[in-house]
């Protein structure tokens, strides 16, 4: 690649903002300041048709990107920097709003999506809630291994005390994908919401998120939520439905259907 075409794709984005460019041009542009002497064009197009799409390629984990020809360690990292810069400023955006909402389904669920989406391993986040459903702390209290995270209550209630909660919202992440919850994953939160009980603070849910698909676990735990029912994430999965009865279906990448 010629440094003027190098110096085009830049003044370019200046004039007119990334909204003018197609993502494998984005990402030209973005490889332009990690990769000083080599065509990006071509990288860019290698890593978007490895990975499929340009949010997946800055979420992706360093060794799997160093698996693309000319992007060595140093790029890798410099590529997942970004995505997980960007994560954070969401996160703090959606912070930094008075009392965010999370008295619906799809709230909740992007909510929770954006917490762990950049994880490659298990972590439980508690959210403390109002009694009306509206966030008022968001922690990072458990991590874990890629299979598994602890759980433990007294951490949980000693947490939601100090944000004077009215309820918890648990989140969790399965790298592996599928966001059913575990035998573990259910006898844990059974734990975690009598001890809640005990000091009258409810467990509004239990989210967990596998790729992008978010998993309720209300009926499990028979919880009397703040919202109905009928009203609760769907349960979603990608792979056969259990047999069992009950209602799976898939959820988009924004939350549920």
């Amino acid at each position: 690649m010629s440094e003027g075409h190098r110096q085009r794709l830049r003044q370019r984005y200046i004039a007119n903002g990334i909204e003018s460019f197609q993502d494998h041009e984005a990402l030209e542009l973005l490889l332009t300041y990690a990769i000083p002497r080599r065509d990006t064009n071509d990288i860019a197009h290698a890593l978007l048709g490895r990975f499929g799409s340009l949010t997946n390629v800055l979420h992706a984990d360093v060794g799997e990107l160093t698996h693309i020809d000319g992007v060595g360690e140093s790029v890798a990292v410099y590529l997942r920097l970004h995505g997980q810069l960007v994560s954070r400023v969401m996160r703090e955006g959606l912070q930094k709003k008075t009392k965010l909402q999370l008295n619906t389904p799809i709230a909740a669920a992007s909510y929770a999506i954006s917490l762990v989406d950049d994880k490659h391993y298990e972590c439980v986040y508690v959210l403390s809630l109002d009694k009306n459903i509206r966030l008022l702390h968001a922690e990072l209290l458990f991590t874990g291994t890629i299979s598994e995270a602890p759980l433990y209550p007294r951490r949980v209630v000693e947490n939601a005390l100090l944000h004077r909660a009215s309820a918890v919202m648990l989140v969790h992440n399965h790298p592996s994908g599928d966001p059913r919850p575990s035998g573990s994953d259910i006898q844990a939160t059974q734990t975690v919401k009598k001890a809640l009980n005990a000091i009258d603070i409810g467990l509004h849910d239990h989210l967990i998120v596998g790729q992008g698909v978010v998993y309720s676990m209300l009926r499990e735990l028979e919880i009397d939520s703040l919202w109905q029912e009928d009203e609760a994430p769907v349960r979603a999965h990608r792979s056969p439905p259990p047999d069992d009865g009950k209602r799976v279906s898939p959820a988009a990448q924004s939350g549920v259907e």
